[in-house]
């Protein structure tokens, strides 16, 4: 009897793997023969769920910018309501893969003009899914700023071995709450 596979459940945890390798490799360091060893899988399965790497790329941008990827929560569980609980599970969610977000983005974006990047659909996503979030705590007026401060954050406390804590960082952005 064969097996009875359920295909958006199975893509759905490809993508999940691969965020992962991604971050580990970059978005150059594996060919979709070193992606597909990496999964366990067969090149020509990972074929078939992604015609292209590109493809499996843009699957697992969209993965990690749903809501729930980006506070780090299950589908069964909340992301929390309170301003202060929600920023802290933002910041800590992006810090677990912050080294590896950065070693992708800059993959991504080399050797582009910055017009080819200002009009990027996945980057413009990732802005537009980072702004919206932030919006929720900071008011619509205060999710730029609120969104510098989360990257820049987050870049100085790669760069300082982790000093600047997680909860200074969710400070700085909570405070421009208090600006609405």
């Amino acid at each position: 009897m064969p097996k009875i596979v359920d295909r958006d459940a199975y893509r759905q945890e490809l993508i999940i793997k691969a965020v992962d390798i991604f971050a580990e490799h970059g978005l150059n360091g594996l060919g979709m023969r070193g992606i597909a060893e990496a999964l366990g899988v067969s090149k020509s399965a990972l074929y078939h769920y992604f015609p292209s790497k590109e493809e499996l790329f843009s699957a697992c941008t969209e993965f990690i910018l749903q809501p729930k990827s980006l506070y780090g929560v299950s589908d069964q569980s909340e992301i929390p309501e309170n301003k202060e609980q929600a920023i802290n599970s933002l910041i800590s969610t992006l810090d677990n893969r912050f080294q590896g977000e950065m070693v992708v983005l800059l993959d991504y974006v080399k050797n582009r003009d910055y017009k080819d990047v200002a009009n990027d659909t996945l980057l413009r996503m990732a802005d537009r899914n980072f702004q919206l979030e932030l919006s929720k705590v900071v008011g619509e007026s205060n999710a730029h700023q609120a969104y510098a401060l989360l990257i820049g954050g987050l870049m100085l406390r790669l760069l300082n071995g982790k000093q600047t804590r997680i909860d200074e960082i969710a400070s700085w952005i909570v405070a421009l709450s208090s600006n609405n």
